[in-house]
């Protein structure tokens, strides 16, 4: 394998021109993913390990994750799991011999990619041994723990963005993003459109009654379809603020939580997800099914995949979108994709 990029826009140590220079894809037999994150992040890096496994046919894959963010591993997609614990059951951190032990559970690796660029993968980065270890931290400080670094932009959706530590070793990745869902969650279409309110974090909550006051809209101009609101796991996701003023509609339906494999097909059999920036919407992305974003507070470039099916609202001040915004959008994505 031979690297081949422009000055400034990687970084690639003396040492992994060596090693590359001796090997072909082939030749890689063990490989680790570091990933610390929620089911999101599992949704968006999907794509990376299709292409990982296209890339590197033989070899074995491991993921590494933190015990209290599994929810969600794409098991069909890797062969094993390490798994370091960052919270005791007290809820209390735990202690650095813990995190060393876990750590060096980790067996020897011909590459590790580290798609999480927090202190704690970065602690298994420095303790792993490893052939060849590939980042894209910000700090150039940083790049001493890494043989290669490549730069990771707001701007480009995320999925995207790590399928640059593949290009830079000379892999041809696909675009359109290829999630690899549609056996395990066969297309069936409904007339349904889901609302989830949920998100993180209470900021990242678009307000209810504004969710209320869109799907009244919605629900009038698409009386045809199904408008559901989704309940969430947790408790102050129930939404029925939302459901409870517009249950006498018949077409404005409430469903209850449900396991992640039935979320999964419920979600696939939908012809639009309006959802908060949360990992639910990243199911429905990784679903292929129609998304309409709402962001404020951050900018969505990074979580946004730029295609027809998918649509972000947000202003240029980052507040809270106004109800019409995100009805024109809604409105507009279901009639160019269903009603034409």
């Amino acid at each position: 394998m031979k690297l081949n990029f422009r000055r400034g826009s990687a970084f690639a140590s003396k040492k992994a021109h060596k090693y590359l220079e001796t090997i072909t894809p082939k030749d890689v037999e063990k490989i680790t993913v570091i990933r610390h994150a929620a089911i999101g992040d599992f949704m968006n890096i999907r794509p990376f390990l299709i292409e990982l496994r296209k890339f590197f046919p033989n070899a074995k894959i491991t993921l590494s994750v933190v015990r209290h963010y599994m929810y969600g591993i794409p098991e069909d997609l890797i062969d094993d799991v390490h798994v370091i614990t960052r919270y005791k059951e007290d809820g209390t951190k735990t202690g650095l011999f813990q995190r060393i032990k876990e750590a060096k559970t980790l067996a020897e690796q011909d590459i590790i990619f580290d798609l999480t660029d927090s202190t704690l993968s970065l602690f298994i980065v420095a303790l792993a041994n490893a052939k060849l270890k590939i980042g894209y931290p910000y700090r150039a400080l940083r790049r001493a723990f890494f043989d290669i670094a490549t730069l990771r932009s707001d701007f480009v959706v995320e999925a995207q963005s790590i399928m640059h530590m593949l290009n830079i070793l000379g892999a041809k990745t696909r675009f359109p993003l290829v999630y690899g869902n549609e056996k395990r969650y066969p297309k069936k279409d409904l007339k349904q459109i889901v609302y989830f309110a949920g998100a993180s974090t209470e900021k990242k909550c678009w307000e209810k009654e504004k969710f209320r006051s869109l799907i009244d809209k919605i629900s009038d101009d698409f009386p045809e379809y199904n408008h559901i609101v989704l309940q969430g796991i947790g408790e102050n996701e129930k939404f029925l603020e939302i459901y409870k003023p517009l249950s006498h509609k018949e077409n404005v339906l409430l469903q209850e939580k449900m396991p992640i494999e039935e979320a999964m097909k419920f979600i696939s059999k939908s012809r639009c997800l309006v959802s908060n920036d949360t990992g639910v919407r990243n199911m429905g992305i990784a679903l292929e099914t129609p998304t309409i974003g709402i962001f404020f507070q951050i900018p969505p470039f990074r979580y946004w995949p730029r295609e027809d099916k998918h649509d972000c609202v947000f202003n240029i001040e980052y507040t809270s979108p106004d109800v019409e915004d995100v009805y024109i959008a809604t409105k507009e994505m279901i009639e160019k994709l269903y009603e034409k």
